[in-house]
């Protein structure tokens, strides 16, 4: 066959990090764009650029003949692809040493938007300031930059011994906030953490957008007003400070698709007739489990049964 001749073509072979040997047609083409023309002669095909050409052997690439300054762009690339990839590893075993998989650690964060919160009563106006929360990164997080995880946002640490094992084995990434019960003003200050911890925690961690749930009694229902999630885990939630501040949350307008798992003692049957009636009329969606006697801390099999009916509502593996 006759070879094309270019002013120029000082190389024979392949550039370094460019295309390589044995490549497919496609991916040569992917590389360099469509080609100004084209021979065939038997098994061997040649694809002509202004560079220079590429022959190719039953759609595999065999030999290239580029222009030097094509060969030293694509060696230039190749070696800031290595600058690239060296700096991505770095920065990751930078973040495996900061936040270990497999292990709680905690997180200093701050709240200072100015955001209009006249909806709310003034007792629970988020408070600006600096706060902290613990994250739990699971197992295999570092594994690969592409997995979005689902996340659990716990209103207290109290909540974790009910769902850590859970977790772990099905790998959530678990926020956890602080306990602000000693705080004076307890509404303020648990507001601003929350938003301060979910902030920075879908800011910094690969959390799916779709999969992030909140667990904890009445607070978890206001946080679910500030911030877009999917749903809430209520246990003993006390709906009847809304009416005495004249606060009437509306989750419709904040969130059509919300969903509610709510935990009702039977011990006061008046008392379950009154939230489960808030819960019917303010909540798109819900499940009201009632259960016997009175407990402080979400026991763990009805933890389990709560996240068994999120998993189920949002289709989660």
């Amino acid at each position: 066959m006759k070879r094309f001749l270019f002013a120029g073509l000082l190389l024979a072979g392949l550039s370094a990090g460019a295309i390589e040997k044995g490549e497919s047609r496609a991916a040569v083409i992917a590389e360099l764009g469509e080609p100004s023309g084209s021979m065939k002669a038997g098994d061997k095909e040649i694809l002509v650029y202004k560079t220079g050409t590429i022959t190719l052997r039953n759609g595999a690439l065999i030999e290239a003949d580029l222009s030097q300054k094509y060969a030293q762009e694509a060696d230039r690339l190749a070696a800031e692809a290595v600058k690239i990839r060296a700096a991505k590893q770095a920065e990751l075993e930078k973040q495996k040493l900061l936040y270990p998989e497999d292990h709680v650690i905690q997180i200093a964060c701050a709240y200072t938007k100015t955001e209009d919160w006249k909806t709310l009563p003034d007792s629970i106006r988020p408070a600006q300031g600096n706060y902290r929360y613990d994250v739990y990164i699971p197992q295999g997080y570092y594994e690969s930059d592409e997995r979005y995880y689902s996340c659990l946002f716990l209103e207290s640490p109290a909540l974790w011994d009910s769902v850590k094992e859970r977790i772990r084995k099905e790998k959530w990434l678990i926020v956890i906030l602080q306990d602000v019960t000693q705080e004076k003003e307890i509404g303020k200050t648990m507001n601003g953490n929350f938003l301060a911890a979910f902030d920075d925690a879908t800011a910094r961690f690969r959390i799916a957008r779709d999969y992030r749930f909140i667990a904890g009694r009445v607070p978890s229902a206001i946080f679910a007003t500030m911030r877009p999630v999917a749903g809430i885990i209520l246990q003993e939630p006390d709906f009847r400070g809304f009416d005495k501040t004249d606060f009437h949350p509306d989750f419709l307008l904040k969130n059509p698709n919300l969903r509610a798992y709510v935990l009702l003692g039977n011990q006061d049957r008046r008392n379950v007739d009154y939230q489960a009636q808030f819960v019917v009329s303010h909540i798109p969606k819900y499940h009201i489990d009632i259960y016997q006697d009175n407990v402080a801390v979400l026991p763990q099999p009805l933890a389990d049964k709560a996240l068994d009916w999120m998993k189920k509502e949002y289709r989660i593996p």
